[in-house]
């Protein structure tokens, strides 16, 4: 087997879903849009983490301005693991990740239950349409994985609860 035949390229779909209102108004409504967290290649034979960030989307509105809005949001385990030991797939192969909501990979972003964290925000509302607000998704697949080389993938459900 090549050195080249051990790479592998992975990468996080991030799927958009919005749930249940809060505001102070009775007009307020709220789209999210979420962009891949990408890893590109991955190299079995170091020992290496490989970190990638994706992006949520989060823009907000109201029929009246002032209204006061806020919200949670919150990514599923995925499709093959669990929120805190996340795995993408290759057919029967597997790749452990995480997606975290801080740069340092300390807080697993999750549904905030199990020792996992979400991200909330909140505002009033300046403009009838609309708030915009980015927040980065922090992708680390552990370094040493013994995978075989293959397209990983994983799909994960982002909600926003407002």
């Amino acid at each position: 087997m090549t050195r080249a035949a051990l790479y592998m390229l992975a990468s996080i779909f991030l799927l958009s879903w919005q749930a249940a209102a809060s505001c102070s108004g009775t007009g307020c409504y709220c789209t999210v849009n979420a962009t891949a967290v990408s890893f590109g290649t991955y190299n079995a034979l170091t020992q290496q983490a490989v970190d990638s960030t994706g992006n949520v989307e989060v823009s907000c509105g109201s029929d009246t301005i002032g209204d006061s809005i806020s919200y949670l949001v919150s990514l599923s385990m995925g499709e093959n693991g669990k929120k805190t030991d996340r795995k993408m797939a290759s057919g029967r192969n597997t790749l452990l990740y995480n997606l975290y909501t801080d740069v340092t990979h300390t807080a697993i972003w999750a549904d905030g239950a199990g020792g996992t964290s979400v991200v909330s925000d909140g505002y009033t509302l300046s403009l009838l349409c609309c708030e915009i607000r980015n927040y980065t998704v922090y992708g680390r697949i552990a370094g040493g994985q013994n995978a075989a080389p293959g397209l990983y993938s994983d799909a994960i459900i982002v909600t926003v609860e407002w």
